[in-house]
Formats: C-alpha cells, sequence, structure tokens
C-alpha cells in the first residue's frame, strides 16, 4: 500500500493555460494558428454539447497560503469596472470568430476570489 501511495504522491502539472505553456513558441504556434483551433474547437462542441467558458477573476482581498493561481491581491474595487470591460472586449473578439451563436455549456469563474467583485 505504501509504495502505491509513494508512487502517486507527486507534484504534478496545474494545467491552466491553453495551450499549456511550454507550447507558448511563436515559431510553432502562430495567432493564425491559434484561430483556426478557436475555431474548429467552436464547431466540434458547439452544436451539440455546446461550449464551456473560464473567466478568470484574479483579484483577492487577502492572500490564501494554499494559492498558486496568478492573482493580484489588493482591497482596491476600483480595479472592478476596467477588468470587466476588458473580459467583455475580449468576448466581443470571440463571437467575431463564430459563424452561429454559441450555445454555452457551463461558465466557470476562478483564480481570485469571485467575490470580490460587487454584483
Amino acid at each position: 500500500m505504501n509504495s502505491l501511495i509513494d508512487k502517486y504522491n507527486i507534484p504534478g502539472p496545474r494545467y491552466t493555460s491553453y495551450p499549456t505553456v511550454p507550447y507558448w513558441d511563436e515559431t510553432t504556434f502562430s495567432p493564425e494558428q491559434w484561430k483556426e483551433t478557436v475555431i474548429r474547437s467552436f464547431h466540434e462542441t458547439n452544436a451539440e454539447e455546446g461550449i464551456s467558458i473560464y473567466i478568470h477573476l484574479p483579484f483577492c482581498e487577502a492572500l490564501c497560503t494554499f494559492c498558486a493561481c496568478h492573482k493580484r491581491i489588493t482591497k482596491q474595487h476600483s480595479v472592478e469596472v476596467p477588468y470587466l470591460e476588458s473580459v467583455l472586449k475580449e468576448w466581443k473578439l470571440y463571437l467575431e470568430l463564430f459563424d452561429e451563436r454559441p450555445k454555452l455549456k457551463e461558465l466557470h469563474l476562478g483564480g481570485g476570489t469571485p467575490t470580490f467583485f460587487s454584483p
């Protein structure tokens, strides 16, 4: 039993970027390839299952000792509106890539403290 625990008791990678960070190389993955991949993935999933969206909300008022996410510790809530405006601008850029309306299957909020934002 201990050998099984020892086998799996190791740090694992965190896949929070797509493509994952080791593949961020403009010589092998260009902006055009990224667009083609997004459009292809959209067409493969939207019609039947719908798409899942993750929105990174990086703000926290205090640092959690266990957190490994990209975050910004601040009590300045003035960052909320500009950040959300940027997220909406990015969403509009995605919508321009799609030739049909997205069917949303899941919406995930995370990275920081989603309750940092006011309703």
